[in-house]
C-alpha cells in the first residue's frame, strides 16, 4: 500500500508538457531514486509529491498525518546563526515542552472528572512519545553532530553570509534532524564532499525512513535505493534493483522504441507508394487500409531522445614541464590551508583533488594554474601550458546574454574550435540547445543547462591543461557519461575537484587527498579504499593486548556474545517491569484523590516527572532490544 502517491497526474509549463498522466506510489520503507535528463520533470515530480505544487490534472494522495520533509535545490533559510538554523530541525520541541507543562498544571486542578483526567493522561502519553522521538531533553549534541557531519565549519556564522552550497548543507542538516515520516530530496549530495556523502549514505540506510530522491551520484544510487524511476519525455519508467539493472532496462526500452518507430515509418513508406499508384477506397478492405494509413500518418513522429556527445580538442602540444609545486604553503586569516605541499603534474595525468569542504581544494587548483600566489614555496608552470577552466561559482557566465551570445560573442554567429571555423547554431545543437532554446537568457537556464554552456565554452578555450572545479554539479547522467568519455580521451593534463566518486574512479589516474590540516598526500586506489582508510583512522585504536590476551581473543568474543545473549534474554522481563511502573504512575495520576490533597499539585508534578523519566528509559530499553535482536540474527 502506498503512503504517498500520484495518480494520472499531468503538469505543463508554458504549453510544454512536463509530466503526462503519470502514476507513482511510494510504499512504507521504500527508497526510490529519480533519474533522467535535465529539464525532464524530476524536480517537478518531487514538488507535486510534496504538495508544493498541484498537478494540472490527476490526484495526489497521502496517508493521514504524514509528515513530509522536502529538500529543494534552492532552500530558504530563516535568520540567525547556522546553529540556530540547524536547531530549527527539532521543530516545535520548545512548544511541546510548554504543552507538557501546561498539561501537568491541568492535571493538578482539583475536581477533575475521571473522564477528563483520562483524556489528559492519553494526551500526555502522546506528547511524551513525540518528545522522545525528538531526543528527549538532551538534544544539543545531535545538533552539533549534524553540523560537523555536513561540514558546516563555522556554526556561529550568520545564515545570511552563507554561500549557496553552505546554505544547502545547513538546510539539509535541519531537515535530517527533524526526522520526518518521508524524505523528498532534490540533489542532496550537491556541495557535499566525499566524506560527508559517505556519512549521508550510512545515515539514510540506518534511519530506514522512506525516501524519494533526485540524484546523479551513481554510487549513492546503488547503495541507498531499492528502485530507480526514470523521468523521460513526460513518462515514468521504473526498474527494481541497482543502477546497472536500470541501464540494462533503459537500453532495452530505447532499442524497442527505435525498432517500433522504424517499423511505423517503413509501413508508411510502403502504404504511401500504394496510395500513389491509383485511386483506392472502393471496397471495404481498401477503405480500411486507407483509414489505417491516415491514422498512421496523423500520428506524431516519435520524439527521439538526444544525448550529449563531444570531444575536447587537444590544444597545443605539451612540453616536458607542465606544473610543479615545491614546498608551497598558503594561509587565510592566520589559518593554514596548505602546508609544505610539493606536487609534479605531468602530461597525460588526470589528477582528482578530494577532501572535506574548506580544506583548500579550490585554493590548490588556483595556485597550480597561476591564479593565486602562495605565501611561500615555488610554483613552476611550463611555457607550453595553456589552461582551460571551469570554476565552481560559474561566474564567467553573463546572466543577461542568451546562450548563442555567450558562445559566439560578437563574431557574427561564427566560432573557432581548435582552429576550425564553424557556425554556432550546429555547434550548440551538439550541446542540446535546439531551435529557439539557443536564444534563452542565461539567467533562465537550469543548473544542468548552465553547465552545458560551460562545457561548450571549454572547447573554445583550446587548452592543453583542464582545470575543472566541481564540473559534475547539476549534470544529468547522460551528460556525465559524455564528459567522462571526453576527459578519458583527452591527451593533455586534467586537474579536477569533484565530490562524484563514480566520476573520480572512472576519470582520474591519481587521487590527491587534502586532510584538513594543510597536508596533502597521494592515494593509490579508488575512492572507496580512501574512505575506508579514513574510517579506520577515525576509529580509536584498541590497546595492544598482552600475549595471553591475544591467545584468548576468541574466548573473549564468545564471552561477549554470551553476555549479549543473557542481556537479550533478560530484557523482556525488565521491559515488562518498567511498563508496570509506568502503568502504576499513570494510575496515581488518574486518581482524583491526589488532586484534593493540600500538596496535590506538587505531588502530581513530581509523579509526572517520574513517569516521563520512566518513559525515556522504556524507549531506550526497546531500542537496545532491537539492537540485540539484530545482532543475534546477523
Amino acid at each position: 500500500m502506498s503512503i504517498l502517491a500520484l495518480t494520472n497526474a499531468s503538469k505543463s509549463y508554458d504549453s510544454r508538457v512536463v509530466l503526462d498522466s503519470v502514476s507513482f506510489g511510494l510504499a512504507e520503507g521504500e527508497r526510490v531514486g529519480l533519474v533522467g535528463p535535465n529539464g525532464e520533470g524530476k524536480s517537478t515530480l518531487l514538488r507535486l509529491l510534496a504538495g508544493v505544487e498541484a498537478p494540472d490534472s490527476g490526484q495526489r494522495t497521502a496517508t493521514q498525518g504524514l509528515r513530509i520533509g522536502f529538500f529543494s535545490q534552492q532552500p530558504r533559510l530563516a535568520g540567525g546563526r547556522v546553529r540556530d538554523v540547524v536547531r530549527q530541525g527539532l521543530g516545535n520541541r520548545e512548544e511541546l515542552l510548554g504543552r507538557l507543562e501546561h498539561l501537568h498544571q491541568q492535571m493538578a486542578v482539583p475536581g477533575l472528572s475521571p473522564g477528563d483526567l483520562a483524556e489528559l493522561i492519553a494526551e500526555q502519553s502522546r506528547l511524551d512519545a513525540r518528545l522522545g522521538a525528538m531526543g528527549g531533553h538532551a538534544v544539543e549534541h545531535r545538533v552539533e553532530e549534524m553540523i560537523a557531519h555536513l561540514g558546516l565549519r563555522n556554526a556561529d556564522a550568520p545564515s545570511e553570509s552563507l554561500s549557496g552550497g553552505e546554505a544547502r548543507r545547513a538546510a539539509l542538516a535541519a531537515l535530517l534532524l527533524s526526522e520526518p515520516d518521508v524524505l523528498l530530496l532534490d540533489e542532496p549530495t550537491n556541495h557535499l564532499d566525499v566524506v560527508a556523502i559517505d556519512w549521508l549514505e550510512d545515515f539514510l540506510l540506518q534511519g530506514r525512513t522512506p525516501l524519494i530522491m533526485v540524484t546523479h551520484d551513481r554510487y549513492f544510487l546503488d547503495r541507498v535505493v531499492h528502485r530507480i524511476v526514470e523521468v523521460d519525455r513526460g513518462k515514468l519508467y521504473s526498474t527494481d534493483g541497482s543502477y546497472q539493472d536500470f541501464l540494462v532496462d533503459q537500453a532495452r526500452r530505447l532499442e524497442a522504441e527505435a525498432a517500433t518507430e522504424q517499423n511505423r515509418l517503413a509501413t508508411i513508406r510502403r502504404e504511401t507508394a500504394w496510395i500513389r499508384r491509383g485511386a483506392h477506397g472502393r471496397t471495404t478492405k481498401e477503405k480500411a487500409r486507407v483509414s489505417r494509413y491516415r491514422e498512421m500518418t496523423s500520428q506524431a513522429e516519435l520524439q527521439t531522445r538526444q544525448e550529449l556527445d563531444f570531444a575536447i580538442p587537444e590544444g597545443p602540444r605539451l612540453g616536458g614541464k607542465v606544473m610543479r609545486l615545491k614546498h608551497v604553503s598558503k594561509s587565510f586569516n592566520g589559518q593554514a590551508v596548505l602546508r609544505d605541499v610539493s606536487l609534479d603534474i605531468t602530461a597525460g595525468m588526470r589528477l582528482g583533488i578530494v577532501g572535506a569542504n574548506g580544506t583548500g581544494k579550490t585554493t590548490l587548483l588556483r595556485i597550480l594554474t597561476g591564479e593565486l600566489a602562495p605565501d611561500s614555496g615555488e610554483v613552476e608552470i611550463g611555457e607550453t601550458v595553456k589552461v582551460a577552466r571551469i570554476d565552481q561559482t560559474r561566474s564567467v557566465l553573463d546572466e543577461d546574454k542568451s546562450v548563442v551570445e555567450e558562445i559566439a560573442h560578437d563574431h557574427d554567429g561564427v566560432i573557432n574550435v581548435a582552429g576550425r571555423v564553424q557556425r554556432v547554431a550546429p555547434f550548440l545543437d551538439q550541446f542540446l540547445f535546439p531551435g529557439q532554446r539557443k536564444h534563452t537568457k542565461i539567467r533562465r537556464l537550469s543548473g544542468g543547462e548552465r553547465n552545458r554552456v560551460l562545457l561548450a565554452k571549454l572547447l573554445l578555450q583550446n587548452g592543453n591543461v583542464l582545470a575543472l572545479d566541481e564540473p559534475t554539479n547539476d549534470l544529468d547522467l547522460p551528460t556525465l557519461r559524455a564528459l567522462e568519455e571526453a576527459l578519458t580521451a583527452f591527451s593533455g593534463a586534467v586537474l579536477v575537484v569533484s565530490h562524484d566518486r563514480y566520476f573520480l574512479d572512472r576519470v582520474c589516474t591519481r587521487i590527491l587527498f587534502l586532510d584538513g590540516s594543510g597536508r596533502a598526500r597521494f592515494h593509490e586506489g579508488d575512492i572507496e579504499a580512501l574512505l575506508e582508510e579514513l574510517r579506520q583512522a577515525a576509529t580509536p585504536p584498541s590497546p595492544a593486548p598482552a600475549p595471553a590476551a591475544a591467545r584468548n581473543s576468541d574466548d573473549e568474543a564468545r564471552r561477549a556474545r554470551r553476555r549479549a545473549q543473557n542481556e537479550l534474554k533478560n530484557l523482556p522481563a525488565q521491559i515488562e517491569k518498567l511498563e508496570q511502573e509506568v502503568a502504576r504512575l499513570d494510575a496515581e495520576l488518574a486518581d482524583a484523590a491526589l488532586y484534593t490533597r493540600p500538596q496535590g499539585q506538587a505531588e502530581a508534578a513530581k509523579i509526572a516527572a517520574l513517569r516521563e523519566a520512566a518513559s525515556r528509559e522504556l524507549a531506550a530499553m526497546y531500542a537496545r532490544w532491537e539492537e540485540l535482536e539484530a545482532q543475534a540474527q546477523a
